[in-house]
């Protein structure tokens, strides 16, 4: 059944509602004072554009990870729900004599996302409108007058959008998109592990340093003093970080649960943090592993075989 919906999503397009938590940030000082906390370069950021971005604490831990929008001279900021209120609490506290405003506006919006090779025409058939090219880009678009903000996303090895709607023009959308295949739960996990893309909460959290992950915030090293870079300059430049997330490649008919310890020659090495049956690769996984371990060597899980890849998964 995947296989077929793997297919069909893949090769045409799908769609799925997912919930997600929305800040938005105003006021004269609100881009300068981003760039200054923030990972990313939101300093050189344009009106629609967009970045995908973190927040660490002091000691290089992610606090939280989200995706940035900036309209104007204000900036919307798309957060997991579970990190919603520990990311709204930090903005506030980092807000000192700076004028900036923020608001929680999670309630006033509906998220769709339409993925697939035929993505793009979609948007352009549902909202009239062609869709951002490059990562995070986004435009406006309508659906029956009421304005849909789209942002090209990273969710898997083909094209993804979010379309970010007011409640107002929810039920309209979701109707029209009754006629393409629902993405499921299985399937949007199933392509994230394939493009080796981190999912908060599952594969990183707040105990992960920001350099244990693919580096898919293009976070600054030496550019800016936003909280927690003078340690990821130290690990970039003095030291290391003692483990990494990586692909592997699972050659027995076994699937891991979370947790799953990888063994190394006899020895503990990492953990599976995320697992899913890939009609492209077959059976792969996320995992922490010991920086000793080198890519190409192979590991067991619970008696199967696998072997260490570079992420996102190589064709090859």
């Amino acid at each position: 059944m995947l296989t077929n919906l793997y297919a069909m999503v893949t090769q045409r397009v799908g769609w799925a509602e997912l919930p997600i938590g929305i800040l938005r940030l105003q006021g004269a000082d609100a881009q300068k004072w981003l760039h200054k906390i923030v990972t990313a370069d939101v300093e050189h950021l344009r009106h629609g554009q967009g970045v995908y971005s973190a927040l660490l604490d002091a000691k290089g831990h992610f606090t939280a990870a989200f995706v940035i929008l900036r309209d104007h001279e204000t900036f919307g900021v798309f957060v997991d729900l579970a990190a919603r209120e520990t990311l709204a609490r930090a903005f506030r506290r980092y807000i000192l004599r700076e004028q900036v405003t923020r608001a929680d506006v999670t309630d006033s919006w509906t998220r769709f996302v339409l993925i697939g090779d035929h993505a793009a025409a979609a948007v352009e058939q549902l909202f009239g409108t062609r869709a951002p090219e490059n990562l995070y880009d986004w435009v406006w678009g309508n659906q029956n007058e009421i304005a849909a903000r789209i942002f090209r996303s990273a969710r898997a090895r083909v094209p993804s959008y979010d379309v970010m709607i007011p409640n107002a023009g929810a039920d309209s959308l979701r109707a029209k998109l009754q006629a393409l295949p629902v993405s499921s739960d299985e399937l949007l996990e199933t392509l994230r592990i394939e493009a080796g893309l981190p999912r908060w909460g599952v594969d990183f959290d707040a105990t992960t340093l920001a350099l244990e992950i693919p580096d898919v915030m293009r976070i600054r090293v030496d550019q800016g003093c936003y909280v927690g870079q003078e340690v990821v300059a130290r690990i970039v430049h003095r030291g290391h970080v003692n483990r990494h997330l990586r692909g592997l490649r699972i050659e027995n008919d076994f699937l891991p649960e979370r947790g799953e310890p990888i063994q190394f020659e006899g020895v503990n090495v990492g953990a599976i943090t995320s697992a899913a049956h890939s009609p492209l690769f077959g059976n792969i996984a996320l995992g922490y592993i010991k920086r000793a371990v080198e890519i190409g060597a192979r590991v067991k899980l619970n008696g199967a075989d696998a072997r260490i890849v570079e992420l996102p998964f190589p064709l090859s």
